[in-house]
C-alpha cells in the first residue's frame, strides 16, 4: 500500500527536503502544493484522500493560516508548519485534525516533521488502552489518540483493564490512572509487569496528584513514564511517539537476533529455541504437531543460469509464498541456504496435507519476472507427524521424508 502525503508550502527548498526526507519511506507518495489554490486543486483530484497534510501557515495566497481553516473540513490528519514560534498554535487552532506544530527554524526541524508522518503512518495499527474512573477524561484522551491515528480502547478499572489486555494481545500503550476503584494504577501496574517487559509493552501513569513521590513509586514498579493531569497535547503526543519509539528499537534489536536477513523469516536459532516449547509443551499434553522442511529443486542450476542476484530473489519468493499461505500456529523459519522448516501445531493432520500439496502446486505453477527473466521451479517437501525421542529426532523424520521426494522426481510431498 502506498500511503499520500500533501505538503503545502511555498519555499521551494523545504518543500523538496520534506518530499525527499518521507519519500525516503519507500511506501510513501509525496505531492507538492505551493498555494492554497494548488492544495485544494490537489485534494479535489485525489478526491480528498490524502493520510497526512503538512501545511504551511504563511501562504501568498493564505498569510493567516487560511489553509488549515480549508484543510479542517477533510478528516485527515494536520501537521503545521510555522516559521514564527509567536503564535499560540494551540489556542488558534483546536480543531481534531491538528496533531502537531512545528517551527521551520532548520534541518532538525524537518527532520522531526518526517519522523511525525512516519509515526502517523505506523500508528494505524497499534492500540492504547485508557484506564481511568473519569468518563470525561477517558473522552478527552481518546480523541487525544484517535487525533493522532491510533487505536483507543477504553476501562475505567483496572480489573476489566486485565481483561481488555488478554483480548488484545496488540495492545502496545497502557495509559492508567493512580487512583481507581476496585483495582487502582499500583495493583495495575504490578500485574502488568508480571506478565508483559518494559520492552513488550509501555505503561504510562497520569495522576492529578501532586505528590512528589508519586512519579518514582511508579516507576520502581515497572512503569515506563508519568504524565500529570492537565498535559498539554503537544506533550501527550511527544510522550506516546517516544515510547512507541523505544519498543519498536527493541522489536528491532530482537528482529535482528531472531529473523534471517534476507527473507525476514526467523532463523535457525530461533527455530530450535522456540520450536523446542512447542514440541515439548505439545508432547506432554499429547496434542499432535508436524515438522515440515521445504527444499527448492534444482536450486544450483537457478544460481548458475540466472546468477545469485535471481537466487536470492527465488529463496525471497518461498518466504512470500509461505507468509501468503500460512497464517496460524505456524512456526516458519529458514534454517539455512534454500531449505524451509515449518512446524505446526493447534491443527488437524488432513489440513496440514492438504496445504502442504497446496503450496507445492503453487510454486509449481508459479511465474516469476524479475529484471530481464522469466523463470519457475519447484519444491520438494518431507514432512513428519511423528513426535520421535526429541525435535531433532523429529526434523530428522522430516528430512527423510524429503530426501524420498527428491530420489522419486521431485516436486512432491512425502511423509514419514
Amino acid at each position: 500500500m502506498i500511503y499520500k502525503v500533501l505538503v503545502i508550502d511555498d519555499s521551494h527548498s523545504i518543500s523538496q527536503s520534506l518530499k525527499n526526507l518521507i519519500e525516503s519511506n519507500v511506501d510513501i507518495k509525496v505531492y507538492i502544493a505551493k498555494s492554497k489554490k494548488e492544495s485544494i486543486d490537489l485534494l479535489l483530484e485525489h478526491k480528498g484522500k490524502f493520510d497526512i497534510i503538512l501545511a504551511d501557515l504563511g501562504l501568498p495566497d493564505a498569510p493567516n493560516g487560511e489553509v488549515v481553516d480549508f484543510m479542517i473540513k477533510f478528516s485527515i490528519p494536520i501537521i503545521v508548519l510555522t516559521g514564527s514560534d509567536q503564535i499560540d498554535i494551540e489556542d488558534k487552532f483546536r480543531n481534531k485534525n491538528i496533531v502537531d506544530y512545528i517551527l521551520k527554524d532548520g534541518v532538525t526541524a524537518l527532520h522531526y516533521a518526517s519522523t511525525v508522518v512516519n509515526r502517523i503512518i505506523k500508528n494505524k495499527h497499534i492500540k492504547v488502552l485508557v484506564v481511568d474512573d473519569s468518563k470525561t477524561f477517558l473522552r478527552q484522551t481518546s480523541d487525544l489518540i484517535d487525533r493522532y491515528k491510533l487505536i483507543p480502547l477504553t476501562s475505567t478499572n483496572g480489573e476489566d483493564a486485565l481483561k481488555i489486555l488478554e483480548e488484545n494481545k496488540d495492545i502496545k500503550i497502557v495509559l492508567t490512572d493512580y487512583l481507581m476503584p476496585i483495582m487502582d494504577g499500583i495493583e495495575l501496574t504490578k500485574r502488568i509487569r508480571s506478565k508483559y517487559t518494559k520492552h513488550e509493552l509501555c505503561v504510562i501513569v497520569t495522576s492529578s496528584d501532586s505528590n512528589s513521590r508519586i512519579p518514582s513509586k511508579f516507576l520502581k514498579l515497572g512503569a515506563n513514564d508519568f504524565l500529570y493531569k492537565g498535559f498539554s497535547k503537544e506533550e501527550f503526543f511527544v510522550r506516546i511517539n517516544s515510547n512507541l519509539e523505544i519498543l519498536e528499537l527493541f522489536d528491532n534489536m530482537k528482529n535482528k537476533i531472531n529473523k534471517d536477513y534476507m527473507t525476514g523469516l526467523y532463523n535457525r536459532r530461533y527455530f530450535f529455541e522456540v520450536g523446542k516449547k512447542i514440541y515439548e509443551e505439545n508432547k506432554k499434553l499429547n496434542k499432535s504437531i508436524a515438522i515440515a522442511i521445504l527444499d527448492i529443486d534444482k536450486f544450483k542450476k537457478i544460481n548458475d543460469t540466472y546468477g545469485h542476484s535471481i537466487g536470492d530473489f527465488a529463496i525471497k519468493e518461498v518466504a512470500r509464498v509461505l507468509n501468503e499461505d500460512i497464517m496460524d500456529s505456524t512456526l516458519i523459519s529458514r534454517i539455512g541456504g534454500e531449505e524451509f522448516c515449518l512446524l505446526f501445531y493447534n491443527r488437524e493432520k488432513e489440513e496440514i496435507e492438504k496445504l502442504l500439496e497446496v503450496i507445492r502446486e503453487k510454486f509449481e505453477n508459479n511465474i516469476i519476472k524479475v529484471e530481464n527473466f522469466k523463470f519457475k521451479y519447484t519444491v520438494s517437501i518431507g514432512c513428519s507427524f511423528e513426535y520421535g525421542k526429541n525435535i531433532d529426532e523429529m526434523m530428522q523424520l522430516a528430512d527423510d521424508g524429503l530426501y524420498d521426494a527428491k530420489e522419486s522426481g521431485r516436486n512432491k510431498v512425502r511423509y514419514r
